[in-house]
């Protein structure tokens, strides 16, 4: 290693000349950390009294830093590039979690009860810290680059974290990275508060970014210089692939509990907790999963069939009916609507508002078949709900965070689509913004849509904000229904009217403000305006489904189901003004409570007669579609039957739960010891994964034709009739 020459230019008086490019670049610098200050002091009316003149001394001091030249002398070089080469990685690890818990709290964030000794956590951090720093130093030949680059990415990978915290609810993973440019479509549809803590963080990392770039350690020497790269690449590789290792994680302690992601990342380091996922990137096969398992269990859904028949006709003295021929003519048109963020906050708790913000979809869920869905995700990842919906599959088999559009499906795959186009049905998917969002342009067609029209196909329509309006993306299912002539119709949307976004913006919420208002709340902040904001957006869904289902009511005699349900609850910055509100305990490991956050409405209109069933208040959404379908009097597939007896024994089955007939909540965590429920939900597990997963092997049979059928509800018995059509 050698010290580079410390360049200082100078007046031919020997004394150090100003430089104007160099005071130029630190204004800006300081100009734009003190913008970044005056931001964080508008967005917060609670916060210590010091944090303003702290941070206004600390733009100037980081200009004045920037613009300092180091004396030039080799000792004193010599000493500070080793101690920042010493010190700079730790710091690193310091202001990274700082950016999740605050400065005062990194170190009991790291030192839970289960490490052994207390600070085993950080240790970890530190060699992986160390090993990037020192490794793409050696690679470059240069400390000054090699610890300005890492100190940068470190920062850019916390900046980004938090905001994906806050507005998805989930850490980052490592699969975020297929989902990129879903993530550029809708990355300026989010209002990005500049919170206290986040800017001092990064304060400290700008401070070591520019303190590493006054270093002059290099490494010319390629026999020095390549081996030791090699070498620290080698161990990093080494070090993540032990942590995929459950003793090994035993021996750091840390901590593996997969429904808490923040909490994870905030006990084992974001570094560290981001690298151990990397063993979930691959789904594992269920427990003794062969296709012959597959068919066996196929042959006792069809056994159980048949049973049931053979009883049904013993009991009355009668021969065993024979399946009668199915009628297209006689089925109903479906339409599903997932509405984007729809939910109900109250299920978190009681709150005061100055309005009712859904009263008709209220007057429905007590008119027809109505409840709760419990579903996989929180703030974000639409698409997995969408994907439980269409296929039947349950998220919990799946890697957490994970994205089936964008990671699994390259090939054809059974769905709901697809089952009703083999039947006769015309089959058209809807979504009011661009179509490259997870991937729907390249996956609705494998998933058996006949058509798909994004944004492209709703000129005209109304915005609320910058996002075209639920009444409009109605008005597009009305307006398709009208031209679908003979065929049955199968139409599928997802609508964007509440998508993320909740913060007031004068450049984009073309006239949108709040109507229903939080008159608890003790002072107003931006956080609870972007809540009473939220509840007015889904007033709106609310008038928007009044105008929708009254125009069925009205207009349509042929027989017709509308289903409708959220896809997961707005983001955290809302959620949480709603946990103060009710004293929700957001700390609390209660799975019962937990859950709450993840529970959305839904219900389940129709013109045909069906009654209300009070006895799927709570259920997944993956048994939804099954659940219509069985309701419906329609054919079912071998799968669609085996999902709806598996809802009698498990209403709920989600990616951080399974709740049983009695109503208990079981942490996926303890199935090994769950002697009573592992076989059969193995069982649910090995379908789920011969259908996605092991294509070459798909028991296609199961999915997409109609299996033998238990005695299905005739049309008569849903009410729908010859003379009612």
């Amino acid at each position: 290693m050698t010290t580079e020459e410390s360049v200082i230019p100078q007046t031919e008086a020997g004394g150090v000349r100003l430089r104007k490019g160099d005071l130029i670049r630190s204004l800006i610098l300081t100009g734009l950390f003190l913008v970044l200050t005056v931001l964080a002091h508008n967005a917060s009316q609670k916060s210590e009294d010091w944090y303003l003149p702290v941070s206004l001394i600390l733009s100037l001091l980081l200009g004045g830093f920037m613009y300092l030249q180091l004396p030039k002398s080799r000792i004193f070089q010599k000493i500070y590039d080793a101690a920042l080469a010493a010190a700079v990685p730790f710091l690193a690890f310091i202001l990274v979690q700082s950016y999740d818990t605050g400065f005062w709290h990194v170190g009991a964030a790291l030192s839970y009860e289960t490490a052994e000794p207390p600070y085993k956590m950080i240790y970890l951090n530190l060699i992986f810290y160390y090993l990037i720093f020192l490794g793409l130093s050696f690679l470059l030949g240069s400390f000054r680059w090699g610890y300005s680059i890492s100190s940068g990415i470190f920062m850019a990978l916390s900046i980004v974290n938090f905001y994906v915290v806050k507005f998805r609810g989930s850490p980052i993973v490592p699969w975020d990275i297929l989902s990129i440019r879903t993530a550029g479509n809708v990355a300026f549809n989010y209002d990005y508060i500049i919170y206290w803590h986040m800017l001092l963080s990064t304060f400290g990392l700008a401070f070591v970014m520019l303190g590493t770039g006054k270093m002059r350690i290099s490494i010319r020497r390629w026999r020095i210089k390549i081996p030791a790269a090699a070498a620290a690449v080698l161990a990093l590789v080494m070090m993540t692939s032990s942590i995929q290792d459950a003793d090994v994680k035993a021996f750091w302690g840390m901590d593996t509990t997969l429904f808490t992601p923040n909490v994870r990342y905030r006990k084992n380091g974001l570094l560290v907790a981001y690298l151990a996922n990397l063993n979930l990137i691959n789904i594992r096969k269920p427990d003794g999963y062969s296709i012959d398992m597959v068919k066996e269990i196929e042959g006792e859904i069809d056994q159980k069939e048949t049973g049931s028949e053979k009883i049904a006709a013993e009991g009355t003295g009668a021969a065993s009916p024979e399946k009668s021929a199915f009628d297209l003519s006689q089925a109903p048109n479906i339409i599903v609507i997932m509405n984007e963020a729809f939910s109900d906050l109250s299920v978190i708790g009681d709150f005061a508002v100055t309005e009712d913000y859904m009263p008709f979809f209220h007057k429905m869920m007590d008119q027809y078949t109505a409840g709760h869905l419990m579903v996989s995700v929180k703030g974000g990842n639409t698409a997995n709900t969408e994907y439980e919906f269409l296929s039947g599959d349950s998220m919990a088999f799946l890697p957490q965070g994970s994205v089936v559009y964008q990671q699994y499906i390259s090939k054809e795959i059974p769905t709901l689509a697809s089952y009703l186009r083999s039947l006769g049905y015309s089959t058209e998917g809807l979504h009011p913004y661009l179509g490259s969002g997870w991937d729907r342009e390249r996956v609705y067609p494998l998933l058996g849509f006949d058509t798909f029209k994004d944004i492209d196909s709703f000129g005209g329509a109304k915005m609320v904000r910058k996002f075209v309006s639920d009444e409009s993306a109605f008005d597009k299912i009305i307006e398709e229904f009208q031209k679908k002539g003979d065929r049955k119709k199968f139409i599928f949307e997802v609508t964007m009217q509440n998508h993320s976004g909740y913060m007031a913006s004068p450049s984009t919420d073309n006239g949108f403000t709040q109507e229903v208002l939080l008159p608890d709340l003790p002072f107003e902040t931006p956080q609870g305006v972007a809540a009473e904001r939220y509840l007015t957006l889904v007033k709106k869904s609310d008038e928007a489904y009044e105008k929708l289902i009254t125009w069925f009511e009205e207009n349509v005699t042929e027989p017709t189901i509308i289903i409708t349900f959220g896809d997961h609850e707005p983001s955290d910055y809302v959620t949480e003004v709603i946990d103060d509100l009710t004293g929700y305990d957001k700390d609390s490991t209660d799975l019962t409570e937990i859950q709450k956050h993840y529970q959305v409405p839904f219900f389940v209109w129709n013109n045909m007669g069906i009654p209300k069933d009070d006895s799927v208040d709570l259920m997944s959404v993956n048994y939804l579609a099954s659940y219509v379908m069985r309701e419906a009097g329609l054919p079912m597939t071998d799968y669609q039957e085996f999902l709806a007896d598996l809802r009698e024994q498990f209403p709920v089955i989600c990616a951080n739960t399974y709740i049983d007939s009695d109503g208990v909540y079981h942490s996926w965590e303890d199935l090994d010891s769950d002697v009573e429920n592992k076989d059969l939900l193995n069982r649910y597990n090995i379908l789920a994964y011969n259908h996605l997963v092991d294509v070459k092997h798909r028991v296609d049979e199961i999915f997409s034709q109609p299996g033998d059928g238990k005695a299905q509800k005739s049309l008569a018995q849903t009410g729908l009739t010859e003379s009612s059509q």
